[in-house]
């Protein structure tokens, strides 16, 4: 029988990760954990990835609570196909170095193996939270924008497959 993660198992995960409660979630990520967050680890710490149970756990209930207090979790949706399962979450949180609240979506991407979470890819809303952790609008420059190629600069509404 193929293996397929409880939603339960998750939900035990975010629980965990929240509060965090570091015995708990030593029980719910695998020994030989991957864990990435894409974001400016300039800006936001937490971003980079983290290798073996021992990082994440340092990462949950050391890193993270340096950088936000109060974190809540709203999921706008869960999607468990065998032993992967996807979120998309809402978080808000109080920066502990000024007490401003931060809000962003995040998604995860998670692959479980005995119940525990052995691989984990986050992608946030990382120039959002960037601005926010911040204080200010980060500065675009123009001449730095992206350009499509020439096979790809046709109208708004065309749509070309490559």
């Amino acid at each position: 029988m193929t293996y397929v993660v409880a939603q339960e198992v998750v939900d035990a995960f975010y629980d965990a990760f929240v509060k965090p409660d570091g015995d708990k979630l030593a029980q719910l990520v695998h020994d030989d954990v991957r864990w990435t967050t894409r974001g400016p680890i300039g800006v936001l710490s937490f971003c980079g990835t983290h290798h073996g149970k021992s990082q994440v756990l340092e990462l949950a209930t050391q890193t993270l609570p340096t950088v936000f207090s109060d974190i809540r979790l709203v999921r706008e949706s869960l999607v468990i196909e065998g032993d992967r399962a996807a979120a998309l979450n809402f978080q808000t949180a109080r920066r502990r170095a000024d007490g401003r609240t931060i809000t962003y979506r995040f998604a995860h991407f998670f692959r479980f193996k005995d119940d525990k979470v052995i691989e984990t890819i986050t992608i946030i809303d990382s120039f959002n939270a960037a601005e926010q952790v911040l204080g200010h609008a980060l500065p675009i420059d123009s001449a730095s924008a992206v350009t499509p190629p020439d096979a790809l600069a046709g109208e708004v509404n065309d749509l070309v497959f490559l």
